[in-house]
This record gives structure tokens, sequence and C-alpha cells, in this order.
């Protein structure tokens, strides 16, 4: 199972499964996450996950910042589009998205070479 752990100042605020489509993250109230903060844009950004490239059977889950003021961070870097991987934590606003996806737990045995994107 994939989903997200939404924390601010440490405290776990809400986990959010992580299926095959989008789950949106802003402001409005229109997201599926929906995040009371002035420094997060309306539609902010929206996680997508789609069938893996390189692996059958296994998932990829991106991150994609909708053109947000202040932007999405993944390990002190602003992205614009980013395959998004278990244990990495995305910040929006004040707010910070834990990926969990215990699926992925067993490939790390074996390490497979996939390319960034920015």
């Amino acid at each position: 199972m994939t989903k997200l752990v939404h924390s601010q100042t440490g405290a776990v605020l809400g986990e959010y499964p992580v299926q095959k489509g989008s789950l949106s993250i802003g402001r409005g109230s229109e997201n599926d996450i929906c995040l009371d903060d002035i420094t997060v844009s309306g539609s902010h950004a929206v996680i997508e996950v789609t069938p893996s490239t390189y692996l059958d059977g296994v998932n990829d889950v991106y991150i994609i910042d909708q053109q947000s003021t202040n932007g999405t961070v993944i390990n002190n870097k602003h992205v614009k589009r980013h395959l998004f991987k278990h244990g990495e934590v995305a910040r929006i606003g004040q707010h910070d998205f834990k990926l969990i996806d215990e699926d992925s737990l067993g490939l790390e045995q074996t390490m497979v070479f996939i390319p960034e994107d920015d």
C-alpha cells in the first residue's frame, strides 16, 4: 500500500492512500487535500500515479507543482515534476508530506537506476 503521511511541526495530521490516478493538494476547497495555510496556493500540487515505464506491475508516483507561488520542495530543492520515492518528504507551505510506499520496500534489495525528473 502507498500512502502520504501529512504532518506539521512533527505532529501527524492525516494519512491519505495514494492509488492510480491523481490527488490534488492546495488551499482551495476543490482539492482532495485542502490546507488552511496562506503560504499554499489554491491549486498547489498534484500527486500522480502511473504504471512504471521500467518495471511491470510497479507504479511510479510523481509530485507535480501546479505553478504555485511558493513552490514545492523536496530535499531542500524546488521541483516542478519529481519522481516521488519511498521515504522522501515534500514540503508544501508549512506542511510536510512523506511518501510511504510499502510495495517498493522489496525492490530495495535490487538496485534499479531510474532517471531523475526536474
